[in-house]
């Protein structure tokens, strides 16, 4: 397994490995993620499928995903076949995008996530507050990446925003090669990292740049309206010169919630310290109640409203995707007890 090492096999999931007891499947690790199409190393590159009954037995977000560490046989064909997803460190995920309803995972076993914004008109803080909870949730720190220095506009009031979300960041520039030494620094030999953020704000010049090398494709963003093209189609994980890993990604367009009210606290701790302190603590909506320490902070300029609102807008998505699997649940209970009955008079038929 020595050579699995540089894509990030360790003593957990050797041991791991050894309690599945998978007898002579091989591990291997997702490196590419075209959807249908993926690339395993096993440390051996080979195209890879998804065997028949995994791929109708698992969920979507139970299939192999960029990152993820598999079980596989390899064919006379030299392809593989994926047999088994071992259970993940980590996980980022989001609601699947649109109106469909679903947990989608956006990348698997990660240890570190690079939020890249960039200092023109992409900048937005309500988005980076998205991105803490789902990583939060996920078990993942976030470092805020704030790309294109050299392009920056109102640099002081972005940096006041970003500063009372308490999560650490950098500054680059590819143009300069501002910040790039850090952001290597950053991911450690054996780690993985990845990059998110909309198209256009230079993840894959990032990527590029850390490889020293053009590995992903680039494109112009649009100078009237700061938007990117997606060049970048699929996830891909590669190999760093300093041993660490970095996995390129595509723009996201939208990132709903997925999780439940629980790592409100870690995206919104300032909010919950004032709301320990609310006189009807279990119960203030934090909206006109009397003696809410919440909207006292707003009033007397310690908080601002801005966070408040997006607070309660993420208490109320997440209530709502609480509420659907409830009701999915249910439903599925529903129908699991219906067949079982069924069962059930078919057995008491067969007895006449």
């Amino acid at each position: 397994m020595n050579d699995l090492q540089a894509y990030g096999w360790d003593d957990h999931w050797a041991q791991l490995w050894r309690e599945l007891d998978l007898g002579d499947l091989a591990p291997g690790r997702v490196v590419t993620d075209r959807g249908s199409h993926l690339k395993v190393v096993t440390p051996h590159e080979y195209d890879a499928e998804i065997a028949g009954k995994l791929s109708h037995t698992a969920r979507s977000h139970e299939l192999p995903k960029i990152g993820d560490w598999v079980a596989l046989r390899v064919g006379d064909d030299n392809k593989a076949v994926i047999h088994t997803v071992l259970p993940r460190q980590s996980e980022i995920s989001r609601r699947m995008a649109g109106d469909r309803f679903g947990k989608q995972i956006l990348a698997a076993n990660i240890d570190l996530a690079f939020v890249v914004q960039a200092l023109d008109d992409d900048f937005n803080a309500a988005r980076l507050e998205r991105y803490i909870y789902q990583l939060r949730q996920g078990h993942i720190e976030p470092l805020f990446i704030f790309n294109k220095a050299d392009l920056a506009q109102d640099l002081a009031n972005k940096r006041a925003a970003v500063e009372i979300l308490s999560i650490p960041y950098l500054i680059t520039s590819t143009e300069t090669d501002q910040g790039l030494i850090e952001v290597a620094t950053a991911i450690p030999s054996g780690k993985t990292a990845v990059f998110l953020g909309s198209s256009g704000v230079g993840k894959s010049t990032l990527t590029n740049k850390l490889l020293g090398f053009e590995r992903q494709k680039t494109a112009a963003v649009r100078v009237s309206d700061s938007k990117g093209m997606h060049t970048t189609s699929h996830r891909a994980l590669f190999t760093l010169p300093n041993g660490g890993m970095i996995i390129d990604t595509p723009g996201i367009r939208e990132l709903q919630l997925w999780g439940d009210e629980t790592y409100l606290a870690d995206t919104f701790p300032d909010i919950e310290a004032l709301a320990a302190d609310c006189k009807f603590r279990t119960t203030c909506s934090h909206t006109q109640e009397e003696g809410c320490k919440v909207i006292e902070a707003i009033q007397n300029g310690a908080l601002d409203a801005t966070r408040l609102t997006s607070y309660q807008k993420f208490r109320i998505e997440l209530q709502a995707v609480s509420a659907q699997i409830a009701a999915r649940t249910m439903e599925t209970k529903a129908q699991q007890n219906r067949r079982a009955a069924q069962a059930r008079n078919f057995d008491d038929d067969d007895e006449y």
